[in-house]
C-alpha cells in the first residue's frame, strides 16, 4: 500500500531489527504530515510538537507521537481524542489515515514472516534502513554557509520547521527536497557518510590515484575515493591497487620491489640476487671503475 521507495525501507529495516520503528515512519511519509502550523499560530504549533522532538532525527519524530496518541486512545473516548487532536495541533483525519496505512503494512509484514523488533532500536539501524530509500535525498553541509551540497550538486536548506535546522550536521538525509523560493529538505535526520557504502553498491564511484609502491606493506597501494551522485562519501582511503591495475603493479614490483630491493621477503632467489649486485658494487670499489654493474633501467 505504500511507495516502493518506502517498501524498500520496510524490507532492509527486517536486517536492521527495527521492522517496527520503520513501519511508523513509513506509513507517516504515506501521508500529509498530520502536524498541522496554522500561519497564525506557528509557534504555538511548534510548542505543541516540540514534546515530540528527536534533536538528531525529524523520523524519529513520529515514533515519538505514534507512541504517544497509542497510549491515549487507551484512555480517550473518540470525542476526547479528536480534542486532544485540536489542542495539540494535529489532523485527526491524517492521524486515522496513518493507522489505516499503518495497519496495512502490518497486515503485509506478517504475510511476509517480518519479525518486529520489541526491543527499540538505535538511531543508527533505523536511519540506515531508511536510507535504502533515500539514497538520492542525502547531503553534506556547505562550511561556510547554512545549506547542503546534495546529489548532483543540487543546493538545499534544511526547513525551518525541523529540529536540524538551527545546528544542522555535516550530513544528513530528507524526506522530501521541495522547492518554493528556494530547495527545501524537508524532515531531517543526521547520518554518516560511513554507512552509505554497503547500501549502495550499486551506484557508488570509486576514483584512484597515487598508486606506489609500499616497501613496509609489500604491494601497490593507492588512494581510493567513493562518491554517490558526485558526493565524495569516503575523501580517501589507502588501498592495495593489486586488483585494480594488474599490469601497472607488477610493473611496480618488478621496478622497486625487485630491481630496488625494497621488498622483505625470505625468498632465497631475491637474496642471492642482492648478494650478487653487493659483490659486484664491491669489485667496482675495487677496481675503481663504474662501468660493470648496469643501471637499473637496464635492470628493469
Amino acid at each position: 500500500p505504500i511507495d516502493p521507495r518506502l517498501a524498500r525501507m520496510v524490507l532492509a529495516a527486517q536486517k536492521n531489527a527495527c521492522v517496527r520503528e520503520v513501519m511508523i515512519i513509513a506509513s507517516a511519509l504515506s501521508i500529509q504530515d498530520p502536524r498541522e502550523r496554522p500561519l497564525d499560530k506557528q509557534q504555538a504549533a511548534d510548542e505543541k510538537h516540540r514534546r515530540f522532538a528527536d534533536k538528531n532525527s525529524d523520523f524519529l519524530s513520529f515514533v515519538h507521537l505514534w507512541d504517544h496518541l497509542l497510549e491515549q486512545q487507551k484512555t480517550l473516548s473518540s470525542g476526547q481524542f479528536r480534542q486532544l487532536c485540536r489542542r495539540d495541533f494535529l489532523s485527526y483525519l491524517r492521524l486515522r489515515e496513518w493507522q489505516d496505512i499503518h495497519r496495512q503494512l502490518s497486515q503485509t509484514v506478517k504475510l511476509l514472516r517480518l519479525p518486529v523488533n520489541t526491543v527499540a532500536a538505535d538511531h543508527r539501524t533505523v536511519h540506515s534502513a531508511l536510507l535504502t530509500g533515500l539514497l538520492s535525498h542525502i547531503g553534506q553541509k556547505d562550511s561556510e554557509k547554512m545549506e547542503f551540497t546534495g546529489a548532483h550538486s543540487a543546493r538545499f536548506a534544511v526547513f525551518p520547521a525541523s529540529q536540524l535546522f538551527k545546528k544542522p550536521p555535516k550530513w544528513i538525509m530528507v524526506a522530501q527536497l521541495l522547492e518554493t523560493s528556494r530547495l527545501w529538505g524537508r524532515i531531517a535526520a543526521r547520518i554518516e557518510p560511513e554507512w552509505i557504502e554497503p547500501l549502495a553498491p550499486h551506484l557508488v564511484k570509486y576514483h584512484y590515484s597515487d598508486p606506489h609502491w609500499e616497501k613496509s606493506q609489500g604491494a601497490v597501494m593507492a588512494n581510493e575515493k567513493v562518491t554517490l551522485f558526485g558526493l565524495p562519501i569516503v575523501a580517501s582511503r589507502k588501498i592495495n591497487y593489486g586488483a585494480i591495475d594488474p599490469p601497472l603493479c607488477r610493473e611496480l614490483f618488478i621496478r622497486h620491489g625487485l630491481v630496488e630491493g625494497q621488498w622483505q621477503t625470505s625468498h632465497a632467489f631475491f637474496h642471492a640476487n642482492l648478494q650478487l649486485l653487493a659483490e659486484v658494487e664491491a669489485m667496482e670499489h675495487k677496481s675503481r671503475r663504474r662501468d660493470i654493474l648496469v643501471d637499473d633501467e637496464t635492470l628493469f
